[in-house]
């Protein structure tokens, strides 16, 4: 089983809850062969960043005589931390953004995790919203130009009043 951080939005859920991030707490495969893709796709540029450089200081170490092991178990390494801490650091990115943990949900897959975390939620009072109705004026004359027109299809006169 896996736990699911998760993670509303700054300004509060919206009504469809749209902005609710849910984080498996897990090792993550893509972290681990392209890290610093994983953090960009996470929108963490500057560990993106950060990790080509590593990335490419590690190839440079791998090319130098009685370093080659060095260097490539450095960017094994590199990967490795990316698979197994990227998802705390994106959560914890994302807090730092003002992003508040709502909850930690244990369950099988995500689906499950959405399911028992929004069946949880109190609902909401779904009171309609009342839209304000036009005050329909009859005109006090007889006869003329729009004389109790109904539906309304003729707005002005033809004298340019209303």
């Amino acid at each position: 089983m896996t736990s699911y951080l998760v993670l509303e939005a700054p300004g509060g859920p919206d009504r469809d809850h749209r902005t609710t991030r849910f984080i498996a707490d897990r090792f993550s495969w893509l972290a681990l062969l392209f890290p610093w893709v994983w953090f960009a796709i996470h929108r963490m540029w500057w560990v993106a960043i950060s990790i080509v450089v590593l990335q490419i200081a590690a190839g440079q170490v791998a090319r130098l005589d009685g370093f080659g092991i060095i260097g490539t178990l450095f960017a094994i390494a590199v990967g490795f931390v990316a698979g197994f801490e990227g998802r705390n650091m994106v959560q914890r990115h994302l807090i730092a953004k003002g992003w508040t943990l709502k909850d930690v949900i244990v369950a099988h897959d995500l689906s499950t995790a959405e399911e028992m975390y929004f069946s949880n939620l109190p609902e909401q009072d779904q009171t309609p919203t009342l839209v304000s109705q036009p005050e329909w004026k009859t005109r006090d004359r007889v006869g003329g130009f729009m004389t109790n027109d109904p539906a309304g299809s003729f707005q002005f006169d033809l004298n340019g009043r209303r």
